[in-house]
């Protein structure tokens, strides 16, 4: 069986994806904002499965894209862990592997030596854009905390994570769907930009509307003992059912149907289109979001949502918070039909979604 345990990530992601036995491997994906490490994560972490040293183990930390409501708790993992080190203490942690994309590394890999040719306008940018230091500035964070922890590399994918990569990690198969050369395409142009006009105000820019971290996300769909998963960081939804497409899990014919499905970017309606939710059906759709600092998720997709199931369709929308708007627009929506939903309580440290018969 497959086991999530979303936790309260206020307007950001932070989830793990345990699997095995007895659920003792783990993945780690995101981090949440500023804060999230400190009132939840960390706990959470501690109560994992330790290995033979008697420390808590993390199979591979996943971090979908560089923004800071998915990054700044993972910084704080991994300022943890180096901290212990330094001061020759028991580490609180072990984490195996890191999976993540450096932009920097996306845009060499269409265009060599383009990156490098752009980072002038980066730092002048990093000074200049809060958005810029706040998802760039730790992108580069994290690379190097994955160098110093010997972490780098991605390993079992031994280079970026794009689409159509996959591997296999202790009976857990996984596809890399997104990003598409579409999207790397576009992140390519968008450092030609910068690079021909000489301003760090393209960087800016695109930094401020969210286009760089979220072309860049990583989308994943996690198969495991006869249960799916596809995990869609902020993508958009038009990339993922290409991804979708290019490796022959999507067809025209039928919907895919996946066990669990994290809506996209919190459930705006700006990543996604009714053609997202006819095309991929689910037996649990999370969302993970507050309402407070964004209006996610939107009335627009939870409606484009339900009216894309059939009125008997049984199917749950989970929700990490109690938003009022959202869960007024579902129980308009829900009428004679059969989906259910669930809310995680203030008091619960998780929200917790098993997929597949306990053994």
């Amino acid at each position: 069986m497959l086991t999530f345990d979303f936790l309260d990530a206020r307007h950001g992601d932070s989830f793990l994806v345990r699997w095995g036995p007895r659920d003792e491997r783990v993945m780690l994906v995101d981090g949440g904002p500023g804060g999230v490490y400190e009132a939840s994560l960390r706990d959470r972490l501690t109560r994992l499965e330790p290995g033979g040293d008697g420390v808590p183990v993390i199979d591979v930390v996943c971090l979908s894209h560089v923004d800071d409501d998915h990054a700044a708790g993972l910084l704080r993992l991994f300022a943890e862990i180096r901290r212990a080190r330094r001061e020759e203490l028991p580490e609180p942690f072990s984490v195996t592997r890191l999976w993540f994309n450096a932009v920097e590394e996306l845009v060499d890999r269409r265009a060599p030596g383009l990156s490098a040719s752009v980072q002038p306008l980066v730092e002048r940018a990093l000074t200049d854009s809060g958005a810029v230091k706040a998802s760039y500035g730790q992108g580069r964070a994290i690379r190097d905390e994955a160098a110093a922890l010997g972490l780098a590399g991605n390993p079992l994918f031994d280079g970026p994570l794009t689409g159509g990569a996959e591997t296999t990690l202790d009976d857990l198969h996984v596809t890399v769907v997104a990003p598409d050369d579409v999207a790397l395409a576009q992140l390519e142009k968008r450092w030609r930009q910068a690079k021909q006009r000489g301003d760090p105000d393209v960087i800016s820019a695109a930094y401020t509307d969210g286009s760089v971290p979220n072309l860049s996300s990583i989308v994943l769909l996690l198969r495991h003992d006869g249960r799916t998963a596809l995990l869609t960081g902020d993508a958009r939804g038009d990339r993922i059912l290409t991804g979708l497409r290019a490796g022959g899990l999507l067809t025209d014919s039928d919907p895919l149907h996946v066990d669990l499905l994290k809506l996209p970017h919190h459930g705006s309606e700006r990543n996604v289109e009714p053609d997202f939710f006819e095309s991929v059906h689910a037996d649990h759709y999370v969302v993970s979001a507050d309402g407070v600092r964004h209006h996610h998720p939107h009335e627009d997709t939870l409606r484009w949502l339900v009216e894309s199931r059939d009125v008997d369709d049984a199917y749950v929308v989970h929700l990490t918070n109690e938003i009022d708007f959202a869960t007024d627009t579902l129980k308009a929506l829900r009428g004679r039909r059969s989906f259910e939903i669930d809310v995680r309580r203030s008091t619960d440290p998780a929200l917790v979604v098993e997929v597949g018969d306990q053994r």
